[in-house]
C-alpha cells in the first residue's frame, strides 16, 4: 500500500504540472479567463484527490468517514476521464485520461472499497477459558490461585 500512496503523490504533482508543458507548444488564444480558471480548479481538485490519498491512505481502513471522503474526491478524476474519453478524440489526449481513469480505479480499489475494517483479535473472557479441554500438561495449583492463565 506504501507503494500507492508514494505513486499517488507522484501523481499529484504530474496533474500539476504536465498539463501546462504538453499545452506550451500550442498557443491558445481563443480561450476565455472563466475557462482557463475552470481548468486550473480542476486540476488542482484532481492534485488534491490523490495528495488526500497518499496522505490518509493508511487511516482509510479504519475510519468510514475518512474512506468517503476519500471517494467522493476520487469521484473528480474518474468523471474528468471519462468526460474527456467521451469527448475528445486528440490521441495523447485520450492516453492521458486513460492513463488517469486507470490509475483512479486502482486507487478506489485499494484504498476506499475495501469497507469493512481490519478485524482484530476477539478478547477472552474468564468463562470462555473456563471450558473444558484436553489438559496435556498439568498446572500447578498456585498459578491458579493467582488468576494466571496461560
Amino acid at each position: 500500500m506504501i507503494v500507492l500512496r508514494l505513486i499517488a503523490l507522484a501523481a499529484a504533482g504530474l496533474v500539476l504540472i504536465m498539463p501546462p508543458l504538453m499545452a506550451a507548444d500550442r498557443a491558445h488564444g481563443n480561450v476565455s479567463g472563466w475557462v482557463a480558471v475552470g481548468g486550473l480548479t480542476g486540476l488542482a481538485l484532481i492534485a488534491l484527490s490523490f495528495f488526500f490519498i497518499a496522505v490518509l491512505g493508511d487511516r482509510m481502513r479504519r475510519s468510514a468517514q475518512t474512506r468517503t471522503l476519500g471517494g467522493l474526491l476520487l469521484l473528480i478524476p474518474g468523471a474528468a476521464g471519462l468526460v474527456t474519453l467521451a469527448t475528445r478524440n486528440e490521441i495523447p489526449l485520450l492516453w492521458g485520461s486513460g492513463l488517469l481513469l486507470s490509475f483512479t480505479v486502482v486507487l478506489f480499489v485499494a484504498f476506499v472499497y475495501p469497507g469493512i475494517p481490519e478485524r482484530r483479535k476477539r478478547r477472552i473472557y474468564r468463562s470462555e477459558r473456563a471450558e473444558p479441554s484436553l489438559i496435556l500438561v498439568q498446572r500447578h495449583p498456585s498459578t491458579e490461585r493467582r488468576g494466571a492463565s496461560f
